[in-house]
């Protein structure tokens, strides 16, 4: 039988002295897993920033619709009819075109309250709202992953500012950017789904992963600035997660098998994007004069901008109207250069502190890392290298500023975390509360040129009095608003504003010229104006309808009718040619060859009130005083300026306006 031989106790003192220095009680940090656990913030606090973000935009629920909202809300037929528009749209998602998702949203809102702007304005802020409770949820899950003590507390400021920076406004304010907010909602939900699925059970997690991929899916359906996201999950784990949590090469390599499905998602929709912007003048690699050299180097004082309005939001503006930069020689590209490199260098300085800190300062610089990094990733699809004829646009920056203010809000709770514990969350209260307080005026304020079209662009042209556009969407605005001879006046502003303009773009404003100069009752004005604009661009539709009605109203019935079936042969759906053809046949008194053109005039724009009362005046005619009410009610109901007279007609025929 062996004996043990037992060290003695002045050797077992020798080997635990050896083995660990003895510590002064006085000074030694007690080990992390004894601390006690910090005190938290209740999340439902969330609730004081989201409502005071409802509050600011309420004032624009009454709001008109703006600019690209006609084309894609107002004059789309695609969208007013639900189940065809829902058909059509899951199409579209299956072959990566367009933003499906966002017209699906759109064709809901028609279903519900038809053309009522503020359907449609408290749908994009349905949006707005559920977009910061989940960057409060994102923010909050880096924070954990980052191993942090207080959680609720930096998420709440990141995502209250999220809710109420001004520079968020034209994102929720302007209806056609809820393709931005949409989109950017859905990101946001596909990097929670991911993140659940590290810490779930494996049954769950493949949920978790399948459920995301869904999401992803439907984020890049919305709008294409979400092909980013699976570069941000790589990110966010590459960076955020402190020493002790840290995974070795294999489990990276599954992660990558399990992101392949997400991949090929990603580079389909990415390569039916490019390809669908092929020849396009606006978007991709064919915006004349704006190659992707020159593309890039703007977008470093885009970026710069960006940044300014972040931390300074003074000068907003719808239209910008940016110049292109074309070397390296100007001193604003090469100080912008230099600040976004500084940037960047900062962000590799913070991850390389907190990469070997396990501790609260480790932990909040590793996620001041990753917010910086993912300011810079989601602008990448729009501040990069493809061409946008639009080098600044401020909805852009929606989902990307959240980057910032989760920097902001990490670095501004270490500072507060230098406090006594007494005056700690007092400071921590008065702070969040002076800015969310003073964001929320400043976004009430900007808030207030989204109520009306004519508000935003006197805005715009204030700001940018020497360019076109903002004098050509004002005359939109003042023609929308019964000032015909104000939209003369500010088209003439725009022609001279634009200095050498293309043939094109010259042929477009000479166009709406002509069309302004018919609706302010200047027939003779307008036929030599819409002249010049077919010498121009002698195939545009819109011109020879605009042309042809002019010639209707100078009651030269032949050549009002070839020059409505002109626009017909280029453009079967032209309705304002179609008008004109059942307008010319009601002057000569054949109501019954007017009938068929102004049905499918009507069937083109239902929501068009004028042409359901021409539709009637024909029905009357022909003695079909049913149809003929049944028109003038669609009349009452779509135009209120309409109401009164289509009264009137139904008195004089015996039907009551229902």
């Amino acid at each position: 039988m062996l004996a043990l031989k037992v060290p003695a106790v002045t050797d077992r003192l020798e080997m635990a002295r050896k083995q660990k220095p003895p510590v002064s009680r006085s000074t030694a940090p007690p080990p992390r897993a004894a601390q006690a656990p910090a005190k938290d913030l209740p999340p439902w606090l969330l609730a004081v920033p989201l409502g005071l973000a409802a509050l600011a935009y309420a004032r624009t629920l009454r709001g008109e619709f703006q600019f690209d909202d006609y084309p894609a809300i107002v004059e789309n037929p695609a969208i007013k009819t639900l189940g065809a528009c829902l058909r059509r749209c899951a199409a579209e998602l299956a072959s990566g075109a367009g933003r499906p998702v966002t017209d699906a949203s759109f064709a809901l809102n028609y279903a519900a309250s038809r053309l009522a702007p503020w359907g449609f304005h408290a749908g994009n802020l349905a949006v707005h709202l559920a977009a910061a409770a989940l960057a409060f949820a994102f923010v909050r899950a880096l924070l954990r992953l980052a191993g942090a003590a207080r959680t609720v507390g930096p998420a709440l400021f990141a995502a209250g500012v999220f809710a109420l920076h001004p520079l968020q406004s034209e994102a929720v304010s302007y209806v056609v950017q809820r393709a931005e907010s949409l989109a950017s909602a859905l990101y946001l939900l596909a990097l929670l789904c991911l993140l659940a699925a590290e810490r779930a059970a494996p049954g769950r997690a493949r949920l978790a992963w399948a459920g995301g991929l869904a999401v992803f899916t439907l984020a890049l359906g919305a709008k294409a600035i979400a092909v980013t996201l699976p570069v941000a999950f790589l990110l966010c784990l590459a960076l955020v997660p402190g020493p002790a949590a840290r995974e070795g090469k294999r489990r990276w390599s599954r992660r990558l098998w399990l992101l392949l499905p997400w991949l090929l998602v990603d580079a389909w929709f990415a390569l039916s994007t490019l390809r669908a912007t092929s020849g396009h003048a606006d978007v991709g690699f064919s915006v004349p004069g704006l190659p992707p050299r020159v593309y890039f180097l703007s977008q470093w004082r885009v970026i710069a901008t960006y940044l300014r309005l972040l931390f300074f939001p003074s000068g907003q503006s719808v239209y910008w109207g940016f110049q292109p930069s074309r070397g390296l020689g100007e001193p604003a590209v090469l100080a912008c250069g230099l600040l976004l490199l500084g940037l960047v260098a900062g962000a590799v300085l913070l991850a390389r502190f907190g990469r070997g800190r396990d501790d609260e300062d480790g932990a909040a610089a590793r996620v001041a890392a990753f917010g910086i990094g993912f300011f810079f990733l989601v602008l990448a699809p729009t501040s990069s290298v493809v061409p946008l004829a639009d080098l600044l646009a401020e909805h852009r920056v929606y989902l990307a500023s959240l980057g910032i203010f989760a920097a902001l809000a990490v670095a501004g709770e270490r500072l507060l975390s230098r406090l006594p514990e007494a005056r700690r969350a007092r400071a921590a209260a008065l702070s969040a509360g002076l800015v969310w307080a003073l964001l929320f005026v400043a976004l009430f304020l900007r808030n207030a040129v989204w109520e009306t079209q004519v508000a935003l662009w006197r805005d715009a042209v204030a700001k940018a009095p020497h360019h076109q556009r903002p004098h050509q969407n004002l005359a939109h605005a003042e023609w929308g608003r019964g000032d015909y001879q104000g939209a003369v006046r500010e088209l003439r502003l725009a022609l001279d504003a634009g200095g050498r303009l293309s043939a094109p773009d010259e042929a477009f404003l000479q166009g709406n010229l002509g069309a302004a100069l018919v609706a302010a009752g200047r027939f003779d004005e307008a036929e030599a104006t819409l002249s010049r604009a077919l010498l121009l661009q002698p195939a545009s539709a819109v011109a020879l309808g605009n042309l042809a009605f002019a010639q209707l109203r100078l009651h030269r019935l032949d050549e009002a009718e070839d020059s409505a079936k002109r626009a017909l042969a280029l453009d079967p759906r032209q309705g304002g040619a179609l008008e004109v053809l059942g307008g010319v046949r009601m002057q000569r008194g054949d109501a019954a060859g007017a009938l068929q053109p102004l049905e499918r005039a009507v069937r083109a724009d239902p929501d068009d009130g004028q042409r359901w009362f021409n539709l009637a005046e024909a029905n009357q005619a022909l003695g079909r005083t049913k149809e003929a009410c049944g028109s003038w009610q669609q009349a009452a109901q779509r135009t209120p300026a309409l109401r009164e007279e289509a009264a009137r007609r139904e008195s004089a025929v015996g039907c009551r306006l229902q």
